[in-house]
């Protein structure tokens, strides 16, 4: 078999696959939120003091009054705005929440529906009800119908020209203990149970198992057609779950992004008033390394006031990078994937010559 027919096994991590630096995916998934609110107001506020230094700028202009209680005046403003607009995707989120009977009933009607299907597909009796076990079963279905296809082929009489539906397979059981392992404990609502569920390529995996049954359908037993059939429908099943957990995951994190603005956006209007109203920034003396105290302390009120802005920007960053890598759902894959490209071109080729 040549290099450019055969289908390798893709790298086991999102960052891996999409070609990110760990301290990138750190800062946009991984990293606790409120964390990197305070890394963003940090940055705010080592970017104001360097312009200050580096940049033209006037000690009196800052000890105007005026000057302070315009920039608060619109921080304010800014604030208040900010709280209607996350009142606003907050009003969204409730609205999918609150329904007539009727709703409900069909909403409920779905989900039930779904895991009856599954149990009944996968001969259990009853589902896990948390997300990360439910996740966790729905691998291991996976992992277990996998390690049967292996078996049909390692056992089967042309196994020497399956070997690559071996691999595939094992392939498949690594990566799926490695997810399940990172699953174990992992509660809902913080983002371990969605960030192996990103790692776990499922989609990669329907679509090279099926390009793998059309490949060697000639060598294939009924037996192995079968298990193919039974693995590619246990794949399946991971993307509507997938789906569901990720829309209840990002009105989680709205409802957060919410609680923080909120919390946030009381004591940062106090302070902006205050500064409006008592503030003087002439009786603020001294320097440190040639910068004012008076600059120093209204650059760093200012700095809080941007408290709720960082907030949302914080959420946003992880919720935002969540949707992108996981707008595909089924056999798409959003990216180029190399390991493919040889199988792809290979079967342009026998369709361009049979025309």
């Amino acid at each position: 078999m040549s290099d450019s027919d055969t289908i390798s096994r893709p790298a086991d991590t999102m960052r891996e696959r999409v070609g990110e630096t760990r301290v990138k995916i750190w800062f946009l998934i991984n990293a606790n939120r409120w964390l990197v609110t305070g890394l963003i107001l940090l940055v705010a506020y080592v970017v104001l003091v360097a312009l200050h230094v580096v940049g033209p700028s006037s000690t009196q202009k800052l000890l105007a009054t005026n000057g302070i209680s315009s920039l608060f005046g619109s921080m304010v403003i800014a604030i208040v705005t900010s709280v209607t607009l996350v009142l606003t995707i907050s009003q969204f989120v409730l609205a999918e929440e609150i329904g007539p009977l009727g709703q409900q009933r069909e909403r409920m009607s779905n989900e039930t529906d779904f895991r009856e299907e599954i149990e009944g597909t996968a001969d259990i009796g009853v589902s896990p009800a948390e997300p990360s076990r439910f996740l966790r079963m729905l691998i291991e279905i996976a992992d277990t119908r996998a390690r049967r296809l292996g078996d049909v082929v390692a056992s089967g009489p042309a196994s020497e020209r399956l070997e690559e539906i071996v691999e595939f397979v094992d392939g498949l059981e690594d990566h799926s203990q490695k997810i399940s392992d990172e699953l174990v404990d992992a509660e809902f609502g913080s983002f371990e149970t969605l960030h192996p569920v990103l790692d776990y390529n499922y989609s990669w995996k329907v679509f090279a198992a099926r390009t793998l049954r059309d490949k060697h359908s000639e060598s294939l037993s009924e037996e192995a057609d079968e298990a193919f059939e039974d693995l590619i429908e246990a794949l399946q099943y991971f993307g509507p779950a997938r789906e569901h957990f990720k829309t209840l995951y990002v009105q989680w994190e709205i409802i957060n992004i919410s609680r923080g603005v909120l919390y946030g956006a009381m004591p940062t209007l106090a302070l902006a008033g205050y500064m409006m109203l008592e503030f003087d920034a002439t009786q603020v003396t001294g320097s440190v390394f040639g910068v004012s105290n008076a600059f120093l302390l209204v650059g760093a009120v200012f700095v809080v006031t941007l408290v709720p802005f960082a907030v949302l920007l914080a959420y946003l960053l992880r919720v935002l990078t969540v949707m992108k890598r996981t707008l595909a759902i089924g056999p798409f894959i959003l990216r180029k994937t190399e390991e493919l490209e040889g199988v792809r071109n290979e079967e342009l080729t026998e369709i361009r010559s049979e025309k």
